[in-house]
């Protein structure tokens, strides 16, 4: 069992709980003993009986050592230092760095029996409650995230100074802007968490969106205003326009995320109030795949990432792993269900958070930019998968986007934005010709192209 290259909270291949439980009853059994019997020569042989189990790992290729033993020996310096900084007699500094050594030693190996996924197993188990656990999985994959933003912040600084070692000022910038960013992230996944895990609305029907003189505001500025616009049920809507012109403020509208400052939105047969709480504005029919994929991660390995809104709207544990893995092979991402979610690809991450939507079998899907930063042939593959599950399922469908080069075919209808306005709802024959596309700024004018 190797840990993985990047990070080693998750072992490649899944253990059988009871391993887990027999490496944490093992150690914790030494922790006591060392720590209760002041015995030099007992800690001694515990130690070496634990690095001999450390080393066999090692020899299986079940952990990284050297850096490991090199804190090891770090601490026990730092005990024999503080020893004698403290004046006390050779006996007690000896049997100290014996109990440090041996307590170490045997905390090193317990990470090569024990990862997350077989510990959050074991919680599960005790019956620690699920909520206490899912809360845990979060913060530990939101945590491996932001780690992961601060080591690119950090190279990326480097090679912009052109130095290896950071002026003590660069660092305090640095980790501010990660810690806003990390916040920023975990803002949107809790939103998209609520979204997931919503109840069905009041209303069941198969009734499309209307707004009317609709306006949106947030922090205080206007970002669309007086929207009119219908959408039927399965129906498909391109949404395009430039970067700022509104797509994602429309998509969060739709989503129930913001709440219209005025005007009428009626969505799936129920009105949506400007003075509703967020939670009454959410529906369960209706699903919101955001431009950054990675806010979607909720749960920390993509099986339980995939399955979790429908463990939350109640489905039994076995049939919500049965729709996940049918969906995923869909995706053709079966391969990945006992993959972290932060060790995906983008590409990887866009299918992943399609997934978790996918399966929740919304009446309303919402595609915010789904094709930015893919290959092309990955953009069409993704296309292709959406198209098919509109076709299964009769949803109606809103893809919004700038890169026209990437358009579901399904789509005949076309919206353009620009300046937070509705400029064009028609054909997308018509919508998305030269002159058309010139007047929403997604395209250059022939006076422009031959200057």
């Amino acid at each position: 069992m190797h840990f993985h290259a990047e990070h080693s909270l998750f072992f490649e291949r899944r253990q059988p709980p009871w391993v887990a439980a027999l490496g944490i009853a093992l150690t914790s059994s030494v922790l006591i003993i060392n720590a209760g019997a002041r015995s030099t020569t007992l800690s001694l042989i515990g130690a070496g009986v634990g690095a001999l189990l450390l080393l066999f790992a090692r020899a299986r290729g079940q952990c990284r050592i050297e850096p490991a033993l090199e804190w090891t020996l770090a601490l026990v310096v730092l005990a024999l230092l503080g020893g004698v900084a403290l004046k006390s007699n050779a006996d007690v500094i000896v049997e100290t760095s014996a109990r440090i050594l041996c307590g170490v030693i045997w905390v090193l190996w317990l990470g090569t029996r024990v990862d997350w996924a077989s510990l959050r197993q074991l919680l599960l188990w005790l019956r620690i409650p699920e909520g206490v656990v899912a809360s845990l999985d979060h913060a530990l994959m939101h945590g491996v995230l932001t780690q992961r933003e601060w080591v690119q912040r950090r190279d990326a600084a480097r090679l912009r100074l052109g130095s290896r070692r950071l002026p003590l000022t660069t660092w305090g910038p640095l980790l501010g802007e990660g810690v806003l960013h990390a916040f920023a992230r975990l803002e949107s996944a809790e939103e998209n968490a609520m979204l997931r895990s919503a109840p069905y609305g009041v209303v069941r029907t198969r009734e499309g969106v209307h707004l009317d003189a609709v306006d949106v505001e947030r922090g205080g500025q206007l970002v669309l205003k007086q929207l009119e616009l219908r959408l039927g049920s399965a129906e498909w809507l391109l949404v395009c326009g430039p970067s700022g012109a509104g797509k994602s403020s429309l998509l969060r509208l739709l989503a129930g995320l913001d709440a219209p400052a005025q005007g009428i939105l009626n969505r799936l047969g129920n009105r949506v109030s400007p003075d509703a709480a967020l939670r009454d504005r959410l529906d369960g029919r209706v699903a919101f795949l955001d431009q950054n994929p990675d806010r979607h991660f909720i749960a920390s390995t993509v099986a339980e990432d995939i399955a979790w809104g429908l463990l939350r709207r109640g489905v039994e544990a076995v049939e919500a792993r049965r729709r996940s893995r049918e969906v995923s092979a869909a995706l053709r991402i079966n391969h990945l269900l006992e993959r972290p979610c932060y060790q995906l690809s983008f590409g990887e991450q866009r299918r992943v958070a399609l997934a978790s939507l996918l399966v929740l079998e919304p009446a309303l899907l919402l595609l915010d930019e789904p094709t930015a930063g893919l290959d092309p042939v990955a953009a069409h593959e993704l296309c292709t998968l959406v198209e098919e599950f509109v076709g299964r399922t009769g949803a109606a469908c809103v893809w919004a986007t700038h890169d026209l080069h990437s358009l579901p075919l399904q789509a005949t209808r076309v919206v353009l934005l620009r300046d937070r306005r509705l400029i064009f709802d028609g054909p997308a024959v018509q919508g998305l010709s030269k002159p058309w596309l010139v007047r929403a700024g997604l395209a250059v004018s022939q006076e422009a192209e031959r200057t």
